[in-house]
């Protein structure tokens, strides 16, 4: 994937992305995320739903989960690229997240074929 600026064709759920955390209306910075899908189902300009998976299980309170416009963001790559380590983590921290299965599941497959491909060896 590119590292530039993304258009809305290119964020699909599964998407790993780079974008601002906003806490109370203020940036905390750029955080690595995961896109689980569109924020208004109806309207791709009203942003997407993120998990913000270096922070911990996702949820509102704590603010690991948001919104990002496709604007802020910038692609990394797909939830394919990441470690056995990282999709481990992704699917725990999601659990019965809502709107994230999905993208939990995608995760949670992954990191079963990579172990079992790892232990094979």
């Amino acid at each position: 994937m590119t590292d530039a600026t993304t258009d809305q064709a290119a964020l699909t759920a599964g998407t790993i992305v780079r974008c601002p955390r906003y806490i109370n209306g203020e940036r905390t910075g750029l955080r690595k995320a995961v896109v689980l899908g569109l924020w208004n189902e109806d309207n791709p300009k009203g942003g997407y739903r993120v998990y913000f998976y270096t922070l911990g299980p996702a949820s509102f309170s704590p603010r690991t989960a948001g919104l990002a416009f496709a604007r802020e963001m910038t692609v990394l790559g797909r939830l394919e690229d990441l470690s056995e380590r990282t999709l481990t983590g992704i699917y725990k921290g999601l659990g019965e997240f809502p709107g994230s299965a999905y993208v939990r599941n995608r995760a949670g497959s992954h990191a079963y074929r990579l172990r079992s491909a790892r232990r094979a060896r």
